[in-house]
C-alpha cells in the first residue's frame, strides 16, 4: 500500500493522469456532496493569508495568493453558509520536494458541531474513495487508530508532558538529545526576551525535531494502518479551540497520515475573536524573530469572528489532495502524478 515499499515505479504517463484526476475529483465532490455539503470557491488572490511560523506566502501586490481558503470559508460559516467544502489550488513559497510543491491542491471542508470524531472518519472514507477511483488496484489502510499525541511522544522519548509547559519547564523535562538538537536549532528565538515567543519557538522546535527522529519512524511502523494523531498540547493549537482533559492543557485538533505521509489536519475551530487575534499575533512575533517579516492580520476575518453571530460551533479539515493521489496511485513523488505541466 505504502509508496515507499519496495523499487520506485514509473511516473504516470500524463494520459494517465488526466484519467486518474478526472476519477479522483468526481469522487470527492460525490462524497462530500453525499454529506450535504455544498462546494464553495474564494478568491486566490488575499489581502491577508492564515499567518503560520514557517509557511511563506508568496506575493500578489496588492496582495498574496491564498495559502489556504480557511479564513475566507470561516467568514462564510460566519454569514450562515451551513456545511461546505472547497478544492482550491494553494500555494506556499519555496515548498519543493519528492513530497511539497510551491502550488497544490488542498481538500478543505466544515462540519456544524463539535464531533472532530465525525471528521476523522470523513478522512477514512476520502481515502478509501480515492485509493477506488485512482483504479491502481491498491488498497487503503486496512484499519485506522486515533493514539494521543502525549501517548506516543511518551512512548517514543520517555517523557511525560504536560502541554502548557513554558520554555524553561520544557527544556528541564526533554532529553538530553532533544534539548540540544530544539536549543542548537533556533537559538534567536529561543533567547528572546519575550517569554511568549520564547515558548512558542520551543514547542515548535520541539515538535520538529520530535517528528522528524521520533515520530516518522514509529509512523512508518504501523503497515498498511492508518494514523489519527490527536490531543495536541494546548501550546500547538494553531487555530483550534483549547481544553483540558486528564490533568493535560489539550489542543482539539488531529493529524492524520498514510504509509507515513501526513496528510490531512482537523480542528475543532476557535470562535474567540480576542484570543485569535492574539495568537496570530503571537506568531507573527515568533516569525520576527526567526528574521521572517510578519505579515497582515485578516481584520475582515476577525471583525466577521466578534461581531453576532460569529462562527458557529464547527469543526473543520484540511487534506493534502496532491499526496493522496501520490499514495493511491503507488508513487512517492507528487511530480509523478501531478497534472501541472513542467513541474519540477
Amino acid at each position: 500500500m505504502s509508496p515507499m515499499s519496495g523499487g520506485r515505479r514509473a511516473p504516470l504517463t500524463f494520459e494517465r493522469r488526466v484519467a486518474v484526476w478526472d476519477a479522483v475529483l468526481a469522487a470527492v465532490r460525490e462524497q462530500l456532496r453525499g454529506q450535504v455539503h455544498r462546494e464553495v470557491s474564494t478568491p486566490v488572490r488575499v489581502q491577508a493569508p492564515a499567518i503560520e511560523p514557517f509557511i511563506e506566502p508568496v506575493a500578489a501586490p496588492p496582495g498574496f495568493l491564498a495559502t489556504s481558503p480557511e479564513l475566507a470559508m470561516k467568514r462564510l460559516l460566519c454569514r450562515g453558509s451551513g456545511p461546505i467544502f472547497q478544492l482550491s489550488h494553494v500555494f506556499r513559497k519555496a515548498e519543493r520536494g519528492d513530497r511539497h510543491s510551491e502550488e497544490f491542491h488542498l481538500l478543505e471542508w466544515y462540519r456544524l458541531g463539535e464531533a472532530l470524531e465525525a471528521l476523522e472518519r470523513d478522512v477514512e472514507e476520502l481515502v478509501a474513495r480515492v485509493f477506488a477511483a485512482a483504479g491502481e488496484a491498491l488498497q487503503p489502510p486496512r484499519r485506522w487508530r486515533s493514539d494521543s499525541f502525549f501517548e506516543v511522544f511518551a512512548a517514543t522519548t520517555g517523557v511525560h508532558l504536560r502541554g502548557d509547559e513554558d520554555d524553561g519547564q520544557l527544556r528541564e523535562r526533554l532529553p538530553e538529545g532533544l534539548r540540544e538538537a530544539v536549543w542548537d536549532g533556533r537559538p534567536g528565538p529561543l533567547l528572546s526576551p519575550d517569554a511568549g515567543v520564547r515558548t512558542l519557538a520551543a514547542w515548535t522546535g520541539l515538535f520538529g525535531v520530535w517528528s522528524d527522529r521520533h515520530l516518522d519512524p514509529w509512523l512508518m511502523g504501523q503497515v498498511d494502518v492508518g494514523v489519527h494523531l490527536g490531543e495536541f498540547p494546548g501550546a500547538l493549537a494553531a487555530l483550534s479551540r483549547r481544553g483540558e482533559r486528564g490533568g493535560r492543557a489539550i489542543a482539539h485538533r488531529f493529524e492524520s497520515h498514510v504509509g507515513g505521509v501526513e496528510l490531512a489536519n482537523g480542528y475543532l475551530e476557535l470562535r474567540d475573536a480576542g484570543e485569535q487575534r492574539a495568537r496570530f499575533v503571537a506568531v507573527n512575533n515568533l516569525r520576527e524573530a526567526l528574521g521572517s517579516p510578519a505579515l497582515p492580520l485578516d481584520e475582515e476575518f476577525l471583525g466577521e469572528l466578534a461581531a453576532p453571530p460569529g462562527l458557529p460551533a464547527c469543526t473543520g479539515v484540511a487534506l493534502g489532495l496532491d499526496r493522496l493521489v501520490m499514495l493511491a496511485c503507488g508513487r512517492s513523488r507528487l511530480s509523478d502524478v501531478t497534472v501541472a505541466l513542467g513541474a519540477a
